[in-house]
């Protein structure tokens, strides 16, 4: 008997197995969609979430500049968290401080949330990056012992700043315009009046003698003194400040300095003149 071979039936099995796995790609590609498109929300909430983090960032800085302009630090301000419904979603901003100075925003949409951080945030709500420790902490307010007057600063920049030089009047409360005889930063001495013989300003004799501050309308001082005083007037201090934190004392030659001041800071990143910039900071005394 013989047997013969042929290939009917193999399309068959061919078929079947190409039907078997396409039905396997069409499952997996049904099954892919469907998990992509249960996925899709949860993305779509995370990316606005991260754009309400964003824009408390933005809410954050108009927020405590405006708060600055009525007298309230950044830790005053947003101390405590500060909730903003927004859209679809809403952000909460908190200044946490610490050695960068940072603010927190987290945005939240649906069951998303993100967070975003800024460092050195008092720089950009203020506008500069040399600022009075007091608009960021007000337990660091100017005050005075007898004749000091001790100004908290804070460099708000991550390299040193280099000070040139200060202008300052003073509308006093008490006595009339004083007379500065040194000036400290961080406890060391960066100037004393002696050593500035040609400034305008310079009056007295003896212990009273010393560089006159006038008020703010020019009064108090000889005729010729400059308004505001300038110290130091024939050199420039190029005294670094580090970042973070530091104090400035004032040393005057009378109890008398209760009053408000106005004091500008010329400075630069480094000991030549190719990028000055200014830091102009009011306070009071009381």
């Amino acid at each position: 008997m013989k047997i013969r071979l042929t290939d009917r039936g193999v399309s068959l099995v061919v078929l079947i197995v190409i039907i078997t796995v396409l039905g396997f790609l069409g499952a997996g590609i049904v099954s892919f969609m469907g998990a992509k498109h249960r996925a899709y929300p949860v993305h779509v909430q995370s990316h606005q979430a991260l754009s309400l983090a964003n824009a408390g960032i933005e809410f954050a800085i108009r927020y405590a500049y405006d708060k600055y302009q009525i007298g309230q630090s950044v830790k005053d301000c947003l101390g405590s968290p500060v909730t903003v419904n927004f859209g679809n979603g809403s952000f909460t901003v908190q200044y946490i401080g610490g050695s960068n100075y940072t603010l927190k925003s987290v945005g939240t949409c649906g069951s998303a949330t993100r967070e975003v951080r800024l460092n050195k945030f008092p720089g950009y709500s203020m506008g500069s990056g040399f600022v009075l420790t007091s608009t960021i902490d007000p337990a660091y307010i100017p005050s005075y012992h007898s004749s000091n007057v001790s100004v908290p600063l804070t460099n708000l920049y991550d390299q040193p700043i280099y000070i040139k030089r200060m202008e300052l009047t003073m509308n006093p409360t008490q006595g009339s315009a004083n007379r500065v005889q040194t000036l400290y930063l961080g406890g060391t001495k960066i100037y004393d009046y002696k050593d500035d013989p040609s400034n305008p300003n310079k009056e007295g004799h003896g212990a009273n003698e010393g560089i006159c501050i006038p008020t703010s309308g020019g009064a108090g001082c000889p005729t010729g003194s400059l308004t505001p005083a300038k110290i130091p007037y024939a050199f420039n201090l190029n005294t670094a400040i580090p970042p973070g934190g530091i104090t400035e004392i004032l040393n005057f030659n009378s109890a008398s300095v209760r009053g408000s001041y106005w004091v500008k800071f010329t400075y630069d990143f480094n000991t030549s003149y190719t990028n000055e910039k200014t830091a102009t900071m009011t306070f009071t005394i009381d």
